[in-house]
């Protein structure tokens, strides 16, 4: 009797072992470019936490390279590496460009599986030949196609300035969309762009906006005084609508506002982030990804303000109205 006691308990803990260990969860490491606060960042994170967190134990780093000198990227890039080895997960997720070009390669190196996503650049830029590990999200900051939509809204607009800071993520949504072009023609609008070196040539070039009928503003979350020091985001987006002459557009939601932009075109952070999770789920289970690797996440939403439409006498064409969320 004690013998049969004695194996149905040693089964028991066996069973309870295994158990334990086909339900252990696996472990992401998330890593931004950016910093915690930024809304963008904490969308993606929304996104993330929302297909993982109930199987994965998630874990994240910010590097912070909108605010921080980039004198002081390679410290964060050794730090987050400790990280990535100390925590050993068992993917590594990899937000906007400054993440994947400078961690990819040695992530993947590991090896890893690695999913990047908010990636404006072509992500085979950050390598000398893309690993058969890394995959992930393209992100397509929708230019072209609000500047469509602002025809129909401006019908008697002939130019737009595209603005951005001078980050690499704004070098690369240029290259992107601009292709070497100083100018580019979207439903006879002549748009060019102009990257900010810092926050008094961005003031500038809106304050004293005299050839332009309206500006869109992609990226603004990067700029710095003469000093050196970041301008918060709120910041950039209460003086610019102030100041401006003329209409100004962006990409965010949280831009749109009655002291904020006109209206923007928004690719949700916490959708994209999702994307990304999704494949990063995939991947952990052994599954073919159900979205192709670097899926372009390209769609977008309206919000505009009715104070800066009413500002600058702005009517919404019907089918824009009905389609557009009111800050």
């Amino acid at each position: 009797m004690k013998t049969h006691i004695s194996l149905i308990l040693a089964l028991l803990a066996t069973a309870a072992f295994w158990g334990e260990a086909i339900a252990k969860p696996h472990s992401v490491l998330i890593i931004h470019s950016y910093h915690r606060e930024l809304p963008w960042v904490q969308q993606c994170d929304q996104g993330i936490s929302v297909v993982l967190s109930d199987s994965c134990l998630l874990n994240f780093v910010y590097l912070d390279t909108k605010r921080i000198p980039e004198s002081e990227f390679p410290v964060r890039t050794k730090a987050a590496m400790t990280e990535v080895r100390r925590l050993d997960p068992d993917l590594v997720m990899l937000g906007d460009d400054n993440a994947l070009r400078m961690l990819g390669p040695a992530i993947a190196e590991i090896p890893k599986p690695v999913v990047f996503f908010g990636i404006n650049n072509n992500p085979r830029e950050y390598f000398d030949e893309l690993p058969e590990n890394v995959t992930g999200i393209l992100e397509r900051v929708p230019l072209f196609p609000l500047i469509r939509h602002l025809a129909r809204i401006l019908p008697e607009a002939q130019k737009a300035l595209v603005l951005t800071d001078s980050s690499p993520t704004s070098k690369a949504v240029i290259y992107t969309t601009f292709a070497q072009r100083r100018m580019v023609t979207v439903d006879k609008i002549e748009v060019e762009y102009l990257i900010a070196s810092d926050w008094n040539e961005w003031r500038r070039a809106v304050k004293e906006q005299t050839t332009h009928d309206l500006i869109a503003i992609p990226l603004f979350h990067a700029l710095k005084d003469n000093t050196g020091r970041h301008i918060p985001t709120e910041e950039v987006i209460r003086w610019t609508s102030k100041n401006s002459p003329v209409p100004v557009f962006a990409y965010q939601d949280y831009a749109v506002g009655d002291d904020g932009v006109v209206g923007s075109y928004v690719i949700f952070g916490k959708t994209h982030g999702r994307y990304a999770a999704l494949l990063a789920r995939d991947i952990l289970e052994g599954k073919e990804p159900h979205v192709p690797p670097a899926y372009m996440d390209q769609g977008g939403k309206f919000f505009f303000n009715e104070k800066q439409l009413k500002r600058f006498g702005l009517t919404l064409p019907p089918e824009i109205r009905e389609r557009t969320i009111f800050r």
